[in-house]
């Protein structure tokens, strides 16, 4: 009911103010929304023509990046595989040893 009556008065008060806006004269000369629209058009356009720099330059960065780590990857690859053949030393196991036993002093101070 509340969403009817709302979406009623909404519905009401735009066609009031239309039929209102459609008696008026038309006034002659630029009106101020055009000037606005036109503004608006032409900072829109910017945003996008720097939009669109933006992208074609971040591509060509991903591209040159790509281009420069090919060698490095390749060298790196050599590299392990040399560090691969290599034999590796046994691994340290650890030792587990009790902890001391504490003093009553010791006790006392912690």
């Amino acid at each position: 009911m509340l969403t009817k009556r709302t979406s009623l008065l909404t519905v009401m008060g735009l066609l009031t103010s239309y039929l209102a806006t459609a008696q008026t004269p038309a006034a002659t000369g630029p009106q101020p929304t055009d000037i606005l629209s036109w503004l608006a058009g032409a900072l829109a356009v910017v945003v996008l023509l720097m939009g669109l720099m933006t992208g074609v330059s971040l591509a060509t960065a991903a591209a040159q990046s790509d281009e420069q780590a090919a060698p490095a990857e390749a060298e790196a690859a050599t590299s392990l595989t040399a560090v691969a053949a290599e034999p590796q030393p046994a691994a340290a196991t650890p030792v587990l040893t009790a902890a001391p036993a504490l003093t009553p002093e010791q006790v006392l101070a912690a």
